[in-house]
């Protein structure tokens, strides 16, 4: 290593060296847990969840969901993930299950045992790359102990926080029998982040797959209003909640729920605040489909609340998501740097 003798070689030295780039982290990215693929290739089911054939192409079969068509990129070694990683610019990524490995429909004791499994796996990706992977714990939250339970261990374990429904099983997060585990999130510093499943309102949109491009939208601004308007971010205030899908439809449904708060006494009776002022105290991934709406959503909530996330490795999130933020003219550098990764490594701690 060559050491400067003088201050001028020093500077000449610093103007050398280019600025270290922040890391690029994907906090949207999904594993299929390996224990199915094996149970599939034994032609048996895991935990009710089985593969079949319909036409020329593989589906997963779960009982709440039926997902797919399956492609190569959904069961991929951690090598060969790497490498697309490589190949796209990302240096890191925070598995997670894809939301029909959630296994809230399963008794308790099944649902348990599933979550263990699946985040023993997700770990085992971490210790085997630590430098390329880190991941949110799945929870079994039709037990509320047993979720606490969980995240406790997932936390002493390493992984950075869980991925949780936007509803459970039908339940939003104004009630308080769920409350339990936003304590236990606030308390272990864990950071949740919330994805669409099993949509409201499902039975009208079977066809022309709205129950995704439609459902999923409006799956986020559900849960987000009722986390807002049931007094969760004013009872702990210390949660980090992010919402997949840039928060569905809520920066642009923002001010008609603030026009129901100044009309209507019932939709403020737990809030100290408007309710669009609490937008900017959540986290949101980029996943908006299109600049000007991501643009639209750095100007309501902040770019410093705006993470990487690509939804990989399905057909409706972003193939090249570094590009994609990067390649937009509507926001600045420092924007695309933060977004990219500096607020995740940032707000996970990563270290990176």
């Amino acid at each position: 290593m060559i050491l400067p003798h003088t201050r001028e070689d020093a500077q000449n030295m610093a103007e050398y060296c280019p600025p270290r780039l922040p890391p690029t982290i994907d906090i949207h990215c999904h594993v299929i847990p390996e224990e199915f693929w094996d149970a599939s290739d034994s032609g048996n089911s895991w935990f009710g969840a089985s593969l079949v054939h319909r036409d020329e192409y593989c589906y997963i079969d779960t009982d709440a969901r039926f997902a797919g068509p399956v492609e190569a990129n959904w069961r991929l070694s951690v090598d060969d993930r790497v490498s697309l990683m490589d190949s796209i610019g990302l240096d890191v990524q925070i598995v997670s299950p894809p939301p029909y490995f959630f296994n809230y429909h399963l008794p308790a004791e099944e649902g348990k045992q599933s979550a263990r499994i699946i985040n023993e796996g997700l770990l085992k990706m971490v210790f085997q790359k630590p430098d390329r992977f880190s991941a949110f714990a799945t929870l079994p939250f039709q037990n509320v102990d047993y979720a606490v339970q969980e995240l406790e261990w997932a936390m002493a374990s390493g992984m950075k926080g869980a991925e949780l429904c936007t509803h459970v099983n039908g339940m939003n997060y104004d009630d308080e029998s769920l409350w339990p585990l936003f304590e236990a999130a606030e308390d272990l510093g864990a950071f949740l982040f919330f994805h669409p499943h099993n949509p409201a309102g499902k039975e009208r949109m079977t066809n022309y797959y709205t129950a995704n491009t439609i459902g999923n939208p409006l799956e986020n601004l559900i849960a987000i209003s009722s986390i807002i308007s049931g007094g969760v971010l004013d009872k702990f205030p210390g949660l980090d909640l992010c919402f997949s899908h840039g928060g569905g439809y809520a920066s642009f449904g923002a001010p008609r729920i603030d026009r129901g708060y100044k009309v209507r006494q019932e939709a403020g009776l737990n809030l100290s605040r408007i309710p669009s002022d609490y937008l900017g105290s959540l986290y949101y991934d980029c996943l908006t489909h299109g600049h000007e709406e991501l643009a639209f959503l750095i100007s309501r909530v902040g770019s410093d609340r705006i993470m990487l996330g690509s939804d990989f490795p399905f057909d409706m999130g972003l193939d090249s998501p570094v590009d994609w933020v990067h390649s937009s003219s509507l926001i600045s550098q420092t924007d695309k740097d933060l977004i990219s990764g500096g607020n995740a490594n940032r707000v996970l701690n990563l270290g990176f």
